[in-house]
């Protein structure tokens, strides 16, 4: 049996005569984790927290031991550690998963070694540029190793660096500029990623779309209220051309797909939204613009959370 989910094994129990010890032997070999599944996830957990705790440890030493440290030294451990860990990576004969793991500490290192440069020569340790640096040089273990919680860090560093570059040297630029283009931006890796997935071209985990989608829905509401109730309408076209395109189309896959986390996700945020374009047509009658908001969040989330529970009743009974 390829793809076989507990749903299916459910069906089957209930439109055939398969017997319960049958349906209790394909549950334990197709669905239950084996000793091997849990020993695996066992050694994932503890190198990635051991990972997690060097890189924690290395950035104590450097905050606890700073003013015994020449520069020199400072400089000279943490390049050191991150050509280590690096050889290591590349060196060491382990599975795929454990060397993606080794690589992710080290790009982590990466930015310890510009905060660390950015201390010494007070060239500023939250400066757009230490993380634009930072997102630069692990571009290329980011592309060879392919690793979506590695990719999961690039694109956070990326929209940190786009932000502090707005709020440090873009500052001219109004604020609706930076949500709109981080809304396009993180919208378009959820499309490109799906799209992936639907052609059999690649498989990208759902947890990583699902974690980018949130990103991307957070930035879309932001930029619509902000021009909503900021009256920037010179760029709404821009944001009600982008929020129909992706909204649309991420409504369209939700529904084709029953996916309960979209169908929640998208009518929440325009539920927001249009909360606050009513507030913006009735900030004349300050009451009644509050009673109608209150009323339709009231009846709107009601009728989201009724078509998640109807959505996700026909998946349980597979119509």
């Amino acid at each position: 049996m390829r793809d076989l989910e507990r749903n299916d094994l459910e069906l089957l129990s209930q439109h055939s005569d398969i017997s319960k010890v049958e349906l209790q032997k394909t549950l334990e070999e197709e669905i239950y984790p084996d000793q091997d599944s849990w020993a695996t996830f066992i050694k994932i957990t503890l190198i990635t927290l051991g990972v997690g705790f060097m890189a924690a440890g290395i950035i104590f030493f450097f905050a606890y031991n700073w003013d015994d440290l020449g520069k020199f030294a400072k400089l000279g451990i943490v390049q050191g550690l991150v050509i280590l860990v690096t050889i290591l990576a590349l060196v060491l004969k382990i599975d795929t998963i454990y060397r993606n793991i080794i690589l992710t500490g080290s790009s982590i290192l990466v930015g310890v070694m510009f905060a660390v440069f950015g201390q010494v020569y007070q060239t500023g340790a939250n400066a757009y540029d230490f993380f634009l640096a930072w997102t630069v040089f692990i571009t290329l273990w980011v592309l060879i190793s392919n690793f979506p919680p590695l990719w999961l860090l690039y694109l956070f560093l990326s929209n940190l660096t786009i932000y502090l570059y707005w709020d440090q040297v873009a500052k001219h630029l109004d604020f609706i500029y930076l949500t709109a283009g981080l809304f396009v931006l993180n919208a378009s890796v959820v499309v490109l990623c799906t799209w992936i997935n639907d052609q059999k071209k690649g498989n990208i985990p759902v947890y990583f779309i699902n974690i980018i989608s949130i990103g991307a829905v957070i930035w879309g509401t932001y930029c619509n209220l902000y021009w909503i109730l900021d009256g920037k309408a010179s760029f709404a076209p821009v944001i009600i051309f982008a929020t129909i395109l992706f909204y649309g189309l991420g409504l369209w896959h939700g529904i084709r797909n029953r996916s309960i986390f979209y169908m929640g996700l998208l009518p929440f945020s325009i539920v927001i939204i249009l909360s606050g374009a009513i507030l913006k047509a009735m900030e004349s009658y300050e009451e009644s613009g509050i009673f109608l908001v209150g009323l339709f969040i009231v009846t709107s989330v009601s009728l989201i959370i009724w078509n998640l529970i109807k959505i996700q009743r026909r998946v349980k009974h597979g119509n």
